[in-house]
């Protein structure tokens, strides 16, 4: 998978959380995702009624399509949460615009997500 990433100052952890956890489940490696989640992690794509728990991260990824090229064109950080947006592009050409909206469970600059709602738009 190619990945493109802004720009940025590198000085602003929980944005570099953010972006690192979208390129995970673009990817679908579960096991780097799990490095960034709480084992009560609940991941929600808005506007669908899937709702992803930790443990079914692995059987749900696998479902996922495969993303050819991700691209971060912007993200953002404060106190407890995150956001990162850009595009999706798939094998069948097809591309997606994104939004992951992660909450932390602290201020802590090394905190776990404890949840995320992605938005997706055609």
């Amino acid at each position: 998978m190619k990945t493109e990433v802004m720009f940025h100052c590198g000085n602003a952890p929980k944005m570099e959380r953010v972006i690192e956890l979208t390129i995970a489940l673009a990817k679908k490696d579960v096991n780097l995702v799990k490095s960034h989640v709480r084992e009560d992690f609940v991941w929600k794509t808005v506007g669908e009624d899937d709702v992803i728990l930790f443990e079914d991260l692995t059987q749900k990824l696998a479902r996922r399509p495969t993303v050819t090229k991700l691209n971060v064109e912007n993200a953002l950080s404060h106190g407890n949460g995150a956001m990162c947006e850009g595009t999706l592009s798939f094998e069948d050409g097809s591309l997606l615009y994104f939004c992951n909206v992660v909450k932390f469970v602290n201020t802590a600059k090394d905190a776990l997500v404890k949840e995320a709602h992605t938005y997706f738009v055609k």
